[in-house]
């Protein structure tokens, strides 16, 4: 059974859902879920029992309930340890209403009991307050048939505008704040979307390239390798839905750029959101730093502006007298500028400095 951490328990809350109260309104006014049971806030269908939920909590309680498909439907006994134990939770926060309401399911009294179970081992508790109404009898073969669907409405609801907001920071930091390429694939490798990285890396062509959305490799040899490594990734099923069970595997794929000769990684992986029925392939490629990104990072740690040509010339991997050369310098001077570099920047050799800025380079795209 999944626990919820203790950022989304709140015992005694209850949170109105208006998608349960939209949906449930043909069986019964009056709904009370825990999704995830036992640790989770209670969910109402009457806007007066239970209230607004909080950002925190709407985003931690949406991120760790993703059960995948539903598993198994059953009754509850009214009364039973199970509704004793929303009674509790109820009683809890001291309201004259729902002490009223935690009476009559410990007692057994005018309530029908329901849990779902998930495929992460989740099982929500739903209690419904039957009304003498004519659905009363079968109301569990309704509730059966709607509940994935109005559970997923209801989880949707609460996440609201935070959801949205956090989906909007990671695509804003994927578009903007990322050095890697990122490119979203479908199963036949066709080219969905990418960052700003991906696309000039595209544009460059030394790696790969963009043809109205079919991608090729900058070797000709190795694009029909990268379609059937694409084809391989979005086949393999480890992992499931974004979110549940096993991270998905990744498969890692070396292109040959062809400027500098280097065989780079691409890692790809499967990804498969809940809902839809096709998965997505996520392709991430190493990019190298701009030189001049190189240069202002290294003036920011201290470095002059000579020495801190010099530290990027080093990072490109260049021997001294190449980068002697192009620095317009004689190799001894490169070279004492090189022992400066190394001093200033407490780095035991060329490779532990050239790492140093690579990563703080990839870090993000600072103006």
């Amino acid at each position: 059974m999944v626990m919820l951490s203790a950022s989304v328990s709140q015992t005694g809350r209850l949170f109105f859902t208006r998608s349960l109260q939209r949906q449930i309104s043909s069986l019964t006014h009056l709904a009370l879920v825990q999704p995830g049971h036992r640790r989770a806030p209670v969910l109402t269908s009457d806007p007066r029992l239970g209230g607004a939920c909080s950002s925190a909590a709407a985003a931690v309680l949406r991120r760790q309930l993703q059960p995948g498909s539903a598993t198994a439907f059953r009754s509850r006994r009214s009364g039973g340890a199970a509704a004793r134990m929303l009674a509790a939770q109820l009683a809890a926060a001291e309201q004259p209403r729902l002490a009223e309401l935690a009476a009559e399911l410990a007692a057994d009294c005018g309530w029908a009991l329901f849990s779902c179970s998930f495929e992460d081992g989740s099982e929500d508790l739903i209690a419904l307050k039957l009304e003498g109404g004519p659905h009363d009898a079968h109301c569990g073969d309704i509730l059966q048939a709607i509940w994935p669907v109005l559970r997923e409405d209801s989880l949707r609801e609460l996440a609201g505008e935070t959801q949205a907001a956090v989906t909007s920071a990671l695509l804003w930091t994927v578009s903007k704040k990322t050095d890697s390429a990122v490119l979203v694939l479908n199963a036949e490798g066709a080219l969905l979307h990418c960052n700003e990285s991906g696309r000039d890396m595209l544009d460059g062509g030394d790696l790969l390239s963009d043809h109205s959305g079919r991608l090729s490799c900058a070797r000709p040899g190795e694009t029909a390798g990268f379609y059937a490594a694409v084809a391989e990734c979005a086949r393999n099923r480890r992992g499931g839905a974004a979110g549940a069970g096993q991270p998905p595997r990744e498969l890692i794929l070396f292109l040959e750029d062809r400027k500098s000769g280097m065989r780079l990684p691409v890692s790809l992986t499967r990804y498969r959101c809940a809902g839809s029925g096709q998965p997505l392939v996520v392709a991430i490629l190493p990019r190298q730093p701009d030189r001049r990104r190189i240069e202002m990072l290294a003036q920011k740690m201290g470095l002059s502006p000579a020495e801190a040509r010099v530290a990027a010339l080093i990072q490109l991997g260049l021997s001294n007298r190449e980068a002697a050369h192009i620095a317009g310098l004689k190799v001894q001077t490169f070279n004492t500028y090189a022992k400066r570099v190394l001093a200033k920047m407490q780095a035991p050799g060329r490779a532990e400095m050239a790492q140093r800025l690579t990563w703080q380079a990839s870090l993000g795209r600072a103006s």
